[in-house]
């Protein structure tokens, strides 16, 4: 004898079939291996030497954004805030960071490879990185850096 049992579950949109042209507005995969990211100069907001590579979003529009950062040896990042909340992790390098309203080296916490940080908005930070350093940040957009001493703003001097 065969018994047949039918179990209800709730049926989501995500789970139906698509149309032909809704796949055409489904998210796309991202996929990036380490060669084929692509860096350019870093952001007007950051010193000279930094390099950044957008992964995902537009950190210029509303909305989530991932992009890497690549800074040299001995690169500093002046105390400064954002207005939402930052996800920082360290994919290499050492990334010194300290909080407050003053850059003090010795008031750092080393960041090594594999670290993950959030910090919440308006939490005023500066780093400085040991080695060559990739950081991995994301955030929602739009993205801004608000230095507390304007005087460090790489954007008011043509730094």
């Amino acid at each position: 004898m065969l018994c047949l049992v039918a179990i209800s579950l709730p049926v989501r949109a995500q789970d139906m079939p698509q149309a032909a042209g809704a796949a055409a507005s489904q998210p796309k995969w991202i996929l990036y291996q380490p060669d084929q990211i692509v860096w350019q100069d870093g952001p007007p907001s950051l010193l000279p030497g930094a390099k950044m590579a957008i992964l995902e979003g537009d950190p210029s529009k509303p909305g989530f954004f991932t992009m890497r950062l690549k800074m040299p040896d001995g690169y500093k990042v002046y105390p400064h805030w954002h207005p939402m909340t930052e996800r920082l992790t360290v994919i290499s390098g050492t990334v010194n960071l300290g909080m407050g309203d003053n850059f003090d080296p010795k008031a750092t916490k080393p960041l090594v490879a594999g670290t993950y940080s959030s910090m919440p908005p308006k939490m005023t930070h500066f780093a400085y990185m040991t080695g060559e350093s990739i950081l991995q940040l994301s955030s929602i957009g739009p993205w801004a850096i608000i230095y507390v001493n304007p005087a460090d703003d790489p954007r008011k001097h043509g730094k």
